[in-house]
């Protein structure tokens, strides 16, 4: 008698073969993708080694005509990249530091999460010193930079001009110069009118008719506690005022 398999067991398999899918084909798609990608690295190395052994006899950045480079493909184009080399003539060291894209590879076909002429790998050349280059590799997108391991995420220029270290470009527009600020003479502030009237002895307090008198507090009678002698001239007001 034959056995089947029974509904559950077929679940099970089909799960498993789910898990497996999903797991296994994007390894799988980053697997070919990174092994597309494997010719940027070695392309950018073999043009390193020409760019070294020409400036050594030299003292110049070299074309890639006249290092010796050629790039893969036909006419710099392979199946999955275009590659272009931003010097046409040999760049002389002048004595100043000199940064220069030297080589650039663009992606021709999505790879991966890398997709299609997105992706700029490029070597940077530095001119330190006679005989002395320095290299930077750069990717322009950390998607494309997962295809390929030690190169910095970073930004890369269209241009293909080489830039001095120690040169800063001047505004072409001229700050406007500033006016002195005109100062406004200052209004005159009105002198404070003189009291004439009689002020009690040791207050700046006019004395008045009525009964607030400010001598000594403001009550009545403080005249003759004061000794003040009314009969002056110059006391009469205030006794008045204080009742006295």
């Amino acid at each position: 008698m034959k056995k089947g398999f029974t509904l559950i067991e077929i679940m099970v398999v089909i799960v498993i073969i789910g898990v497996l899918t999903a797991v296994g084909v994007p390894k799988l798609f980053g697997m070919i993708a990174k092994a597309k990608a494997s010719e940027v690295p070695t392309a950018a190395g073999t043009y390193v080694q020409l760019q070294e052994a020409y400036q050594s006899e030299k003292t110049i950045i070299g074309s890639w005509k006249n290092i010796g480079y050629n790039a893969p493909g036909t006419n710099g184009v392979s199946n999955e990249f275009q590659y272009s080399g931003c010097l046409e003539e040999d760049t002389p060291f002048t004595g100043e530091k000199l940064t220069v894209i030297g080589w650039k590879a663009t992606n021709r076909n999505t790879l991966n999460q890398c997709s299609g002429n997105n992706g700029t790998w490029a070597v940077q050349v530095t001119a330190i010193a006679e005989h002395h280059l320095k290299y930077a590799n750069l990717v322009n997108s950390e998607e494309c930079g997962m295809l390929t391991t030690s190169w910095t995420v970073g930004s890369i220029g269209d241009e293909c001009e080489g830039s001095s270290g120690n040169t800063q470009q001047a505004s072409s527009d001229p700050e406007p110069q500033q006016q002195p600020e005109t100062q406004q003479p200052e209004p005159d502030e009105p002198e404070p009118e003189q009291n004439t009237e009689d002020t009690c002895p040791g207050t700046n307090t006019a004395c008045s008719n009525d009964s607030q008198c400010s001598l000594g507090g403001g009550a009545t009678g403080q005249g003759k506690e004061k000794k003040m002698d009314c009969s002056k001239k110059n006391f009469k007001s205030c006794c008045a005022c204080c009742g006295s």
